[in-house]
C-alpha cells in the first residue's frame, strides 16, 4: 500500500504517542511506501524508510500545513490510505480513505491536566476525526469504551501498545535503591502526587530515592514549596529525558514504577517496567489498571497517603515485590509490536476495501 502518515509525533520522541508512532512505522516501512508529512522538519533524522515532506514552521502556519497541506500532499502522492496515529485528520482529506488512532481523551475525562490551546484543538477536531475516518484505533479497552458514541456503527479496532525494545542497555548505577518515575512533568502525571506520597514514606522509614526520568511539560509540578529542607528533597534524582538504552538499564535496576497519574489511555511506561519484571504503582484509574492486571498496587491518585502506603509495602514486604514482579514478566509478554503492527496494517487495508467496495 502507499500510506500517508501524520508524521508530527515524531518530533516527540519521548511521548508515549511519539514512541507508537515510530514503533509502528518501522515495523511497516519495509513492505508499504510510506509518505510521512510534518509542519516542520524533524531535528533527528528517521531510522526506517519513507518519503518525508515538511511544512515551513510551526504554530498557526503548522495547523495550516497539517489542515490543507497534508490532504494536497497526500492527493499529488495517489496514496490509498491516510493514517494519523495522532487524533486528528486533515479537514480537507477528501474522498481519501482514513484511518486514526486514538490513545485518551483526556480533553474529556480531565480536561484541567491540558494546555488551553490543546485542549480547545481536541475538543474540536478529535470528534471530526472519529466521524470522518473509515476506521478508528484505539490502544486500549477504557479508550475505545470512551469513543464509542462518537463512532456510530463503524467498529474501533482495540490495538495495544507494547514496550520498546532496546539492542543493547546502558548499565545505571545508583548508591542506593529507588523507586521510578517515567513521563513529561505535566499536571496530568500527578508527580507532585507522587513526591508528596514519598515525602511522606520517607517520614514513615522508607530507606529508597526517588528517581524522575522525562521531559519538562507544560505547567511542570516541580517539588512543593514546603520540601525545601525536607530530607526527602536530597533523595529525589532528576534525569531528565536520557536514550532508550539508558532508559533500559534504569528500568532494570528499580525496585518499582510509579505513574500515579490522573489519567491514561494507555501508559507505556507501566509496560515497560513490567516488560523488565518491575512491579508497578499506578492509579486505579483510566485504563492503567487495565494493563498493569496483577502486576501492581493500585492507589487513590488524589490520597498521597495511599501512595505512601504503597511504597512501603513493595519496599518491606519482599514476598509482594517478588510474586508482582513475576506477575509483571509474564503479563509483559503478551503485549508486541510486531502484532501491533500487523493489526494496524489490517485495519488500514480493510479502510481501503470500505472506500472501494
Amino acid at each position: 500500500m502507499r500510506i500517508a502518515v501524520d508524521g508530527r509525533p515524531l518530533r516527540h520522541p519521548f511521548s508515549g504517542i511519539g514512541v507508537y508512532t515510530r514503533e509502528i512505522l518501522a515495523r511497516i516501512a519495509g513492505d508499504h511506501d510510506l509518505f510521512i508529512y510534518l509542519d516542520r522538519q524533524l531535528e533527528q533524522p528517521s531510522d526506517f524508510k519513507g518519503t518525508f515532506r515538511s511544512g515551513p514552521s510551526r504554530g498557526l502556519t503548522g495547523l495550516f500545513t497539517a489542515n490543507v497541506a497534508f490532504a494536497r500532499w497526500a492527493r499529488r502522492d495517489r496514496v490509498d490510505v491516510f493514517f494519523s496515529p495522532r487524533h486528528h485528520l486533515p479537514l480537507t482529506l477528501g474522498r481519501i480513505p482514513a484511518v486514526v488512532t486514538i490513545h485518551d481523551m483526556v480533553w474529556r475525562v480531565a480536561p484541567e491536566t491540558m494546555q488551553p490551546l490543546n485542549r480547545l484543538l481536541d475538543t474540536t477536531l478529535m470528534p471530526l476525526a472519529l466521524a470522518r475516518a473509515e476506521r478508528v484505533i484505539a490502544v486500549s479497552a477504557d479508550t475505545a469504551n470512551r469513543i464509542a458514541g462518537y463512532c456510530g456503527r463503524r467498529d474501533v479496532a482495540t490495538i495495544h501498545n507494547a514496550p520498546r525494545e532496546v539492542s543493547h542497555t546502558v548499565p545505571f548505577e545508583h548508591p542506593r535503591p529507588y523507586f521510578l518515575f517515567v513521563g513529561t512533568k505535566e499536571p496530568r502525571k500527578n508527580l507532585r502526587g507522587a513526591v508528596e506520597g514519598f515525602r511522606q514514606a520517607t517520614a514513615a522509614g522508607l530507606n529508597h530515592d526517588l528517581v524522575l526520568v522525562g521531559p519538562t511539560g507544560w505547567g511542570d509540578p516541580g517539588l512543593p514549596a514546603d520540601m525545601a529542607g525536607d530530607p526527602a528533597d536530597k533523595r529525589i534524582v532528576n534525569l531528565g529525558p536520557i536514550s532508550d538504552e539508558r532508559l533500559a538499564g534504569v528500568y532494570e535496576s528499580c525496585t518499582a514504577l510509579v505513574l500515579a497519574s490522573f489519567y491514561e489511555g494507555f501508559g507505556i511506561p507501566l509496560l515497560e517496567a513490567m516488560h523488565y519484571g518491575k512491579p508497578v504503582i499506578t492509579s486505579g484509574t483510566g485504563a492503567m489498571a487495565e494493563v498493569v492486571g496483577d502486576a501492581g498496587v493500585l492507589v487513590d491518585p488524589c490520597d498521597p497517603a495511599s501512595i505512601a502506603r504503597a511504597f512501603l509495602k513493595l519496599a518491606n514486604d519482599g514476598n509482594i515485590c517478588h510474586r508482582l514482579a513475576t506477575n509483571a514478566r509474564r503479563r509483559s509478554c503478551a503485549f508486541s509490536w510486531d502484532r501491533a503492527a500487523r493489526s494496524t496494517i489490517d485495519v488500514l487495508e480493510d479502510a481501503t476495501r470500505r472506500t472501494n467496495a
